[in-house]
């Protein structure tokens, strides 16, 4: 008898430390930093958290995102999927690279030459919980309706008056598909972003 206690007691310790480790491997969905690798047929999902600058002395830095890479890239790039940018009409704003705004900031007011003609749809979901959004299938399946800067469509595609908190929901042009939700704004300065983002296996680029 003696013998078969020890050997459940055994068989009981390994199967714990097992059930352990596989708990340890799981992915945490409040830490936005993680590549957590949740995939389907069609998508591959990844988390995200950059900062994009939009420092007005500074046009020609890191102010737009790159939704395949998950990084902060100049607005100018092929690669930018949304530009970041700050005005005191309205504050904070997260908009698609060819908003006619986005070009009039760059050109104008940063006197740069700007033409970048991507085209991302972009929705001001609000406060939303972004977990909801933590599930390959959630992404690929999301609708994304068209938000515009000012609710003025002449202005371009884009959320203005952003605040730490609120979410958008972006569909780019190559076919990624996710939600970043706004952690803190520098007015002129930065605003952080996390979230999460399914791009397609098959993306042909932009």
């Amino acid at each position: 008898m003696k013998k078969i206690y020890l050997f459940m007691t055994m068989a009981l310790t390994v199967f714990a430390t097992t059930f352990t480790s596989c708990e340890d491997e799981q992915v945490n969905p409040n830490d936005p930093i993680q590549n957590d690798g949740d995939e389907n047929e069609n998508y591959q999902m990844y988390s995200f958290n950059t900062t994009l600058n939009y420092d007005s002395g500074k046009p020609s830095s890191g102010s737009a995102f790159c939704a395949s890479s998950r990084q902060a890239v100049p607005a100018t790039s092929s690669d930018a999927d949304f530009c970041a940018l700050w005005q005191s009409q309205y504050g904070t704003v997260l908009c698609s690279p060819n908003a006619s705004w986005a070009k009039e900031m760059y050109t104008t007011v940063n006197n740069t030459n700007y033409s970048n003609t991507n085209s991302t749809k972009i929705e001001n979901l609000g406060i939303v919980d972004i977990q909801d959004y933590y599930d390959v299938n959630v992404l690929e399946n999301m609708s994304v309706g068209t938000s515009y800067i000012g609710d003025s469509k002449n202005l371009g595609v884009g959320v203005s008056k952003l605040s730490s908190g609120q979410v958008i929901a972006f569909q780019t042009s190559d076919g990624c598909k996710g939600v970043a939700k706004v952690i803190s704004a520098k007015a002129t300065r930065s605003v952080s972003i996390s979230g999460y983002v399914a791009v397609p296996k098959n993306s042909s680029g932009k």
